[in-house]
């Protein structure tokens, strides 16, 4: 992940005065993918937001004689 990917992931940044939000009541359990308009908390200007959920998998090798 490049560094500008990393300051915007699980946060919306705004596009105007680049102020920090959350995301948790904008977006329902089993979303995925998906876009809204907002407006920002801090300089009140509307804007779209666009979200992508990502997954990442672990894999561990198992251990014999633990089950």
């Amino acid at each position: 992940m490049s560094k500008k990917e990393t300051e915007t992931v699980d946060i919306i940044k705004c596009p105007h005065c680049h102020h920090l939000m959350g995301y948790e009541d904008l977006i329902d359990v089993g979303d995925m993918s998906g876009n809204f308009d907002m407006n920002c908390e801090r300089c009140k200007k509307d804007f779209n937001v666009d979200f992508t959920s990502m997954f990442y998998f672990t894999t561990t090798k198992k251990v014999e004689g633990t089950e």
